[in-house]
């Protein structure tokens, strides 16, 4: 389903590795899981990595992406 191995997959289920997209679609479809609700959790997660360690600034940082995002 995945085509990784399942050392990788006990990564991704721990929360060590973060699964590729195409990945979750792939269990969205198998789950009968919303691929967009699945996709918008996923896409979240990057986000909070990106700003982790900046607490001051991570806030300001995504209304200013937001912002860009509504320009576009």
């Amino acid at each position: 389903l995945l085509e990784i191995d399942t050392p990788m997959f006990s990564k991704i289920e721990r929360g060590d590795r973060r699964a590729k997209r195409e990945q979750v679609i792939k269990l969205a479809e198998y789950f009968h899981q919303d691929e967009n609700e699945m996709l918008t959790l996923w896409l979240a997660d990057k986000v909070l990595d990106a700003v982790d360690g900046e607490q001051e600034l991570s806030s300001q940082a995504i209304e200013v992406a937001q912002e860009q995002i509504k320009e576009q």
